[in-house]
């Protein structure tokens, strides 16, 4: 039996793959689901029959410095194109009609043909919640946003407090 001690694994070009700190704890940067984001809505009223950016501003996680909070949008970053997994869901007012209420994603200022990759649930409990994930195919320099849109003109509600939305993804690993 052989055995290989080494507290380094590198590739070609001297780039660290593979490090031990010697007591078993291994780290690897070859394969991570970078960038990812995470942030929260704060409160917002939503205009009735208009395509309205969901004012998701509160940053919880950004991997890479990739989302904006000013213009509140995630831009994927040099040389890390591929197909991402997103979400995005917020709450609304009880009282309101729920299947008036869309979220989609827009990519680069238009809106996304989402009837492939993803998908849109109505969840009523205590409180209605619109919400979507799936995957999107995203270019370097690519930027995202999330709207929505209110179609209940009886409606009175939007995002009625802090911490009832939140937008995140994430790069898959070999997708």
């Amino acid at each position: 039996m052989s055995t290989l001690k080494t507290n380094q694994i590198t590739d070609l070009g001297g780039n660290n793959i593979i490090s031990s700190n010697g007591s078993g704890t291994f780290t690897q940067t070859f394969a991570t689901n970078t960038p990812a984001w995470r942030v929260g809505a704060t409160a917002q009223d939503i205009s009735f029959n208009s395509a309205t950016k969901i004012d998701y501003n509160r940053e919880h996680q950004d991997t890479n410095s990739a989302y904006d909070t000013g213009n509140k949008r995630f831009t994927v970053p040099t040389g890390l194109g591929g197909t991402y997994m997103i979400g995005s869901w917020f709450r609304i007012g009880s009282s309101t009609d729920i299947e008036a209420w869309s979220i989609f994603p827009y990519v680069n200022g238009a809106t996304v043909d989402n009837t492939e990759q993803l998908r849109t649930a109505m969840v009523q409990r205590n409180y209605n919640t619109i919400q979507i994930s799936g995957t999107l195919e995203l270019s370097a320099a690519d930027y995202l946003e999330m709207y929505t849109l209110n179609a209940d003109s009886n409606a009175g509600y939007g995002i009625s407090t802090s911490n009832e939305g939140m937008f995140w993804g994430f790069k898959l690993i070999g997708a």
